[in-house]
């Protein structure tokens, strides 16, 4: 029912290749972001990895689905998320005290500008949505970062990256779920598409 819905029966290896495009310009533009304000992830932190709230879309975990499907493993992926139940990413591991994604390469949209890129309010004005760690350790820097964006400082807009990845699929891309089922969502889609191709 999932693949009927959301209409990517055809085409669907060009559609991951649009979303790696556009992941791909999510980086460089958070790469940019961070070198021009002098800003980065505080080392070892991955606090966002723990929290429990990330939506995003199926269409952005296709590239990640796609990829276990490659390697042999989206059967196992798919068991993994269908009995995890924990509200935090399935790929955000806890090790030596520290957290991170062990998945990185592949992680959705939400991931790569999460921190370093800006929402808009409702006036359509960017803000910098600076993690909460960031504005804890160094609360200066993100003030100052706000206000150069505030006089006309460039900022990648997560909405902006968003837009675009809705265009490859009004359904899917438009369809914010918890991560976890989006990723859920996503390896039914691959599933789907190469079972019945």
């Amino acid at each position: 029912m999932l693949a009927v819905k959301s209409g990517i029966m055809l085409n669907l290896y060009q559609k991951i290749q649009k979303i790696e495009t556009i992941q791909a310009e999510a980086d460089k533009a958070t790469k940019a972001f961070k070198n021009r304000y002098q800003i980065d992830c505080i080392e070892y932190c991955a606090e966002c990895c723990k929290y429990n709230d990330i939506n995003a879309t199926p269409l952005e975990f296709l590239p990640l689905a796609w990829h276990f499907y490659k390697c042999g493993k989206l059967e196992e992926l798919f068991e993994r998320v269908s009995n995890y139940n924990k509200p935090q990413c399935i790929f955000s591991v806890f090790e030596n005290g520290r957290w991170g994604c062990c998945v990185y390469p592949t992680r959705g949209l939400i991931c790569r500008l999460f921190g370093f890129a800006s929402v808009e309010d409702k006036h359509g004005k960017a803000c910098f949505a600076a993690c909460h760690s960031l504005k804890e350790k160094n609360p200066e820097l993100v003030q100052h970062i706000c206000q150069m964006i505030n006089t006309g400082g460039k900022t990648p807009v997560i909405a902006d990256f968003y837009r675009k990845l809705n265009m490859l699929d009004l359904n899917l891309g438009d369809e914010l779920v918890p991560i976890n089922q989006a990723i859920k969502e996503a390896c039914e889609i691959i599933y789907m598409h190469e079972a019945y191709k």
